[in-house]
């Protein structure tokens, strides 16, 4: 079977323990290698996860012509700049959320991108979960009723210690981090893009982030009520209301080791699934195939610009048109 040769741009805790070994489970991966800005760190993870190269600089792994796919689990603010390098290099892309620090970045992604032929997409995972998938199926068939009101939240409690994640210059806060689930989920489940957003907020003095988030999106057909924050429990949970009826979702974004769903009072559970494997299978499957992914740099570009105007509505205290 031919696999894509992918090569994962940083060291990330998260990368370590959740997609590094997805990448390994995928069928259509073939994981080369890691890369950092210090070989030692690279070198543990080529040695943990039993891989063939370890990379010294992010630079390395991009002249290397057998790697095929990159994908990128750096800070937030980092995103656009090496997305723009790996796609010069010819490589495909699969980044994680958010995109990039706005709008304007992102633009300049997707232009590198089409000007390079490369694949490129944000890595929201959940969307290639069964339950979302049955969801909106669900949503398709008429079970609910026309679509209304989406609910999502997305907190969780996070140590006030050394973290990218309250570094504003990084593209810190928790909008940028957990917010823009809540935000691509009323897009994903509305089919629709935004026409205002309205967000009210608190910053934290010391670290100059916001740590929490709640709002309103308006779409043309209803309204989505979204929130998030760093310093309430841990909450994933989503509620889809049609005019008549409704589906919950308790763990809309991390649902293992079981996933469920409550359509109009009738609970599902659905067999066990990695989205993360879910998901390199897509894109490796898209760039073997030379099919495009399900969600591109434009889906990417509407999604900042509901996410910088969320954020434009917290500084200004108004709400903002998209």
């Amino acid at each position: 079977m031919t696999r894509i040769k992918w090569g994962v741009l940083g060291c990330a805790s998260f990368a370590r323990r959740r997609t590094i070994p997805a990448l390994l489970a995928s069928p259509s991966v073939e994981l080369v290698g890691v890369a950092s800005r210090a070989l030692e760190k690279a070198e543990a993870f080529r040695s943990e996860f039993k891989l063939q190269r370890a990379y010294g600089s992010y630079e390395e792994m991009l002249e290397d012509r057998k790697i095929q796919a990159i994908y990128i689990p750096l800070p937030n603010a980092m995103h656009a700049e090496w997305m723009i390098k790996a796609a010069q290099t010819k490589k495909h892309i699969l980044c994680e959320k958010p995109f990039a620090s706005n709008t304007s970045e992102v633009r300049q992604v997707a232009a590198a991108a089409k000007q390079a032929g490369v694949f490129v997409m944000e890595a929201f995972m959940w969307r290639f979960h069964s339950q979302h998938q049955r969801a909106r199926k669900a949503i398709e068939n008429g079970d609910i009723g026309p679509l209304r009101l989406v609910r999502s939240s997305f907190s969780f409690t996070l140590p006030r210690n050394s973290n990218a994640r309250f570094v504003p210059e990084m593209g810190g806060g928790s909008v940028m981090d957990v917010g823009c689930y809540p935000i691509s989920a009323a897009r994903f489940y509305f089919e629709q893009e935004p026409t205002l957003a309205y967000a009210q907020g608190n910053f934290d003095p010391e670290f100059g982030v916001d740590m929490r988030m709640a709002g309103v999106l308006e779409f043309p057909t209803g309204r989505a009520l979204i929130d998030c924050a760093f310093d309430q429990p841990y909450r994933t949970e989503m509620e889809l209301v049609g005019e008549s009826g409704t589906i919950r979702i308790p763990r809309s974004w991390l649902p293992d080791p079981e996933a469920s769903l409550t359509i109009n009072d009738k609970t599902e559970r659905l067999p066990l699934e990695n989205q993360y494997v879910d998901e390199f299978e897509h894109f490796s499957q898209c760039i073997l195939n030379g099919t495009t992914p399900a969600y591109g740099p434009e889906d990417a570009v509407r999604q900042m610009m509901a996410v910088d105007a969320v954020r434009r509505s917290l500084a200004s205290g108004r709400p903002e048109p998209i």
